[in-house]
């Protein structure tokens, strides 16, 4: 959505009243993950992988946009019996159509498949979504549905309450012993996929106790009332069948395994999941999910996310690093952040900067707070935009620009949380959503370190000199320090509709 758009949209469905949405019957039923087999490929895959039955899970970091798109469509290729998949977004592109199949054809092969959407991006496809929904083996779930037969305008004045919750959880979990949770949507730019545009991003790949914990959180939402079976919604295929879309997908995989990015996923599978070539840290480590009730938006007898990790942050005793693409602190932010400060706590936030922040209002309202958060002692880095051509990251690297989307922190080189969380409103107060709490120090050593490795050459970090002046600062490619007086990235344009933008009360809806 556009940026001028997303204004429109926000302030006319916040300042008009609303009107009592119509109820909506339909039929459901209830199911429950299956517990793991122990002969299961992917079971005896954990125990090769040194499974100490001791209650630690094995967890290894993805952020490589191919090989998490790779260690995906592995996992659905290795089901036996279940797949359930949960995503905000799955985009109508080449990654889209590469999942999907892999979904296909496990169904194909006798395994339940269970996909639950958020319903934000869904109907481009509502064709497909349900010729895929009338196999047997597949079911599709849209979470709080926008209702094919009414505008969506009309949605937004009639029904905003419900329709601005919105579930972007993201994990997929085969035969109960695999997981994979963490900041990625299923689409090109998470994958690395896209000449023009390619995110940062975070996954954790899980064996072990962690994974019956995420599919328990599955079934909740699967089985809230939230979730509407997509037949209620896009109706029964008609022009478009099931052979229909088998032979559509066919055609798509096709034509993205002939591509340079399809060379790069097959080589990435052979580099990263080939025999001895995937290896697991055995740590304890937990699931934290908001529960669905969230998205009634009424206070329930159930912590939200926010609050189950807030002991973690007060029991914080030397060091705070938090990366978040969507960085809105608040008022209420920039003072509890000033509170660790205070206390001895050092604060670190990696974030985009105007030129690789992909909504502009999120930006607008994280740059009032810069300041304040300078001030307090706060640390700030930008990412570059032009990040992936120093790193060369990927088939796409010579032209992509660069953006954030990663959703992390750590605490005092122990605690490593990875998930869909961002330090925004929207993931406090609005959306669901969840992550991994991985307890380790070694694993938390070393992702700090390669975050400190990093941050010099491929972001800007934001000071504030003695007059209250930004300046931003960055390596360059022979190694020299280059400081600028104004922000460095982001068109004149950009930085007009950003002021602007700034200025506007939306910024509890970011």
């Amino acid at each position: 959505m556009k940026p001028w758009a997303f204004v429109v949209y926000l302030c006319c469905t916040l300042t008009l009243a609303a009107c009592a949405p119509k109820t909506r019957s339909f039929d459901k039923t209830v199911s429950s993950s299956l517990p793991a087999r122990a002969n299961s490929t992917l079971a005896q895959t954990a125990n090769r992988l040194g499974d100490p039955k001791d209650g630690r899970s094995g967890v290894r970091l993805i952020s490589d946009g191919e090989q998490a798109l790779v260690s995906r469509l592995l996992m659905a290729a290795a089901a036996e019996r279940t797949i359930d998949a949960q995503y905000y977004l799955l985009h109508n592109d080449p990654t889209g159509h590469l999942f999907a199949a892999s979904l296909l054809q496990a169904a194909d092969r006798g395994v339940r498949v269970r996909l639950l959407l958020d319903d934000m991006d869904t109907s481009s496809y509502d064709a497909m979504t349900a010729a895929l929904d009338y196999h047997e083996n597949i079911e599709i779930r849209l979470f709080n549905p926008f209702w094919r037969n009414q505008n969506l305008l009309i949605a937004g004045l009639t029904d905003f309450k419900r329709i601005n919750r919105r579930m972007h959880n993201k994990s997929m979990t085969a035969d109960n012993s695999f997981t994979i949770v963490g900041g990625r949507n299923i689409g090109a730019e998470y994958f690395l996929a896209r000449e023009d545009m390619n995110y940062a991003d975070l996954d954790v790949l899980a064996a072990g106790p962690v994974v019956n914990e995420v599919s328990q959180s599955f079934d909740a939402y699967w089985n809230s009332e939230f979730a509407v079976p997509a037949r209620a919604v896009v109706g029964e295929p008609e022009a478009f069948s099931l052979p229909d879309a088998r032979n559509r997908l066919n055609e798509l995989v096709d034509e993205a395994r002939q591509t340079q990015y399809g060379s790069a996923l097959r080589k990435s599978a052979q580099e990263s999941f080939a025999d001895g070539a995937l290896t697991l840290d055995w740590v304890p480590a937990r699931l934290y999910a908001d529960p669905p009730s969230k998205a009634a938006g009424v206070e329930t007898s159930d912590p939200i996310l926010a609050s189950q990790l807030l002991p973690y942050f007060e029991n914080a005793d030397s060091e705070v690093n938090i990366v978040s693409a969507y960085f809105v602190p608040r008022n209420n932010g920039v003072r509890w952040m000033t509170e660790l400060e205070n206390r001895g706590v050092d604060v670190k936030v990696v974030t985009n900067s105007l030129g690789s922040n992909d909504v502009v209002p999120v930006y607008a309202h994280y740059a009032k707070k810069r300041r304040a958060l300078l001030r307090g002692g706060v640390e700030l880095y930008e990412l570059r935009p032009d990040a992936y051509q120093v790193r060369r990251r990927g088939v796409n690297w010579a032209q992509s620009r660069s953006g954030l989307h990663s959703k992390a922190f750590a605490i005092d080189d122990r605690y490593l949380f990875v998930g869909s969380f961002n330090w925004d409103p929207r993931s406090v107060n609005i959306n669901t959503e969840m992550g991994i709490l991985i307890d380790s120090p070694a694993l938390a050593i070393q992702t700090l370190g390669a975050l400190d490795e990093a941050l010099p050459a491929y972001t800007y970090q934001v000071t504030l000199e003695r007059a209250g002046q930004l300046k931003w600062k960055t390596r360059g490619s022979g190694g020299e320090i280059l400081e600028y007086e104004s922000e460095p990235t982001g068109s004149a344009w950009d930085h007009i509709i950003s002021g602007f933008l700034g200025i506007l009360p939306i910024g509890s809806q970011l």
